[in-house]
């Protein structure tokens, strides 16, 4: 799901849309826009919410709201389930299978992933990934998309039939097709399905009415126009550092889209649904897009934004971006379901650093490890819990003042781990696996920053991190590492 932005990047993007002319061309920009250098973005804690399984997980995450306190999400693999949760951030509970794979021969003969639920009214419309001439062990299938309602809140759904699909064939030993679309209602009318095309890597994007979003409604977007049929119809790459989770900021009308640059996940915004320009700084560090399993890198899939308060896509200026992850060394048996807060703040004026993601130091009594990270703790709030948290880290170095990579690495020594949060480059030479690359600090004070130092519990045999020279009265100072942002 990555690809290259396809039109130049600019520094303003439209707080609203416009309507669509006659010839169904792009709309032309308003003149009132939203300063993407000025946005402030604080990325939280994230929170291992499901697994480790290997029968979910394989899609996009997707959620409705029942009624306050109650929600169902949707999750796939081969099979559809849902499940309830209590807030947008909390689910459990057994695993209710909704759409399972079709007859031998059909489109959907080798499974159904349920990819993105939207409530209209007292019906919910689902985007229906599809697969079929598939063998898997020589990376072989066929992707299509088709569409389902359901009037009883998601526990059945009835499907309609396929409304976009590749112009090719199914080929040995390759993927093909058209497929893993999520869906956004751009509250101009139409749907706007982002969907994944396996021959060029790359994404594209069509659309139906909302008032019937069936099969044979759907147009893909084809050199400038909205004029080629979803069933085999040709679709502009929008660019391959897009993925196919799709939302809309409500308070400005951007269609929001999180992708991949060199350097970990990163938003990128729209003011039309089709031209797309990337916030530079990315929400996470490091190198998270490891499908070949097992790897020394962890792994950030499907990964998509729902609104705090609803759970929709539908997002006000706080959001949880929500993806399935494994752990470096770890396989697909082994997926978690991983929410992090996010709000985002529009100054007046440019900023810099943009975007901080929040670092914490967790403490398993049981294994005696103190682990500084930015990244998911498997067993958070049970076997590890909440230590202290230790301000923001920067996802890219700073421009104009000199900054520090930290890397999150361990060591194990029988039992106990020792998980060690230092410079970049130091965690092999004394013996550490590095894990990941955790963020940045300032080398000397800034103003809005505190110092960060490393630090050693020789009781416990365990690293940690603190803000305080005194180490929290846990160990001994080590060494500075830097100055990390206070909020």
């Amino acid at each position: 799901m990555r690809m290259t932005i396809f039109l130049a990047l600019t520094a303003l993007l439209p707080l609203t849309g416009t309507a669509e002319p006659p010839d169904r061309r792009v709309p032309v920009v308003p003149k009132h826009a939203v300063c993407l250098g000025c946005l402030s973005i604080r990325v939280g804690l994230p929170r291992i919410v499901l697994g480790p399984a290997a029968n979910y997980a394989d899609s996009k995450w997707s959620e409705v709201q029942l009624s306050p306190g109650s929600f169902r999400g949707f999750t796939s693999n081969v099979t559809s389930y849902t499940l309830p949760g209590g807030a947008p951030w909390s689910f459990g509970g057994p695993l209710i299978p909704v759409l399972q794979p079709g007859p031998a021969g059909s489109y959907d003969s080798c499974g159904q992933w349920l990819q993105d639920v939207q409530r209209a009214d007292d019906t919910l419309f689902g985007m229906v990934h599809d697969e079929t001439d598939c063998d898997y062990a020589i990376g072989q299938t066929h992707k299509s998309m088709s569409v389902a309602l359901s009037r009883d809140n998601g526990l059945t759904w009835q499907v309609q039939g396929l409304v976009i699909t590749g112009g090719g064939a199914p080929e040995r030993g390759k993927i093909t097709g058209e497929g893993d679309c999520g869906a956004v209602n751009g509250h101009d009318g139409y749907y706007y399905a982002y969907c994944s095309r396996q021959i060029d890597d790359s994404v594209i994007v069509a659309r139906a009415p909302v008032s019937n979003p069936g099969p044979g409604h759907w147009l893909k977007f084809y050199d400038g126009t909205w004029s080629q049929p979803g069933l085999g119809g040709k679709a502009t790459n929008l660019g391959s550092a897009l993925n196919t989770g799709a939302a809309r900021w409500k308070s400005n009308g951007l269609t929001i889209l999180v992708g991949s640059l060199a350097n970990g996940p990163a938003l990128f915004f729209s003011p039309d649904h089709v031209r797309f320009t990337a916030l530079a700084e990315p929400l996470i560090d490091g190198n998270t897009s490891a499908w070949i399993r097992p790897s020394p890198n962890e792994l950030i899939a499907y990964d998509d934004l729902v609104d705090a308060s609803d759970g929709s896509n539908q997002l006000g200026d706080s959001w949880y971006f929500v993806y399935t992850y494994l752990q470096p060394h770890q396989t697909f048996s082994q997926r978690y379901v991983v929410f992090q807060p996010v709000t985002v703040s529009i100054a007046p004026y440019s900023v810099s650093p943009q975007v901080g993601v929040l670092l914490a130091r967790w403490w398993n009594p049981q294994l005696q490890d103190r682990w500084t990270t930015t990244a998911p703790v498997p067993g958070n709030y049970v076997t590890y819990r909440l230590d202290t948290t230790l301000g923001f880290l920067m996802t890219a170095p700073s421009p104009a003042k000199p900054t520090v990579a930290l890397e999150d690495c361990v060591r194990q020594f029988g039992a106990h781990p020792d998980h060690m949060l230092t410079a970049k480059g130091l965690c092999e030479s004394q013996g550490y696996q590095p894990l990941r690359l955790a963020g940045f600090v300032y080398q000397s004070a800034q103003p809005g920053t505190q110092p960060l130092y490393q630090c050693y519990a020789a009781t416990e045999r365990a690293h940690f991190a603190s803000n305080r020279a005194n180490c929290d009265g846990h160990g001994s100072e080590q060494r500075l590492l830097g100055y990390d942002l206070m909020h």
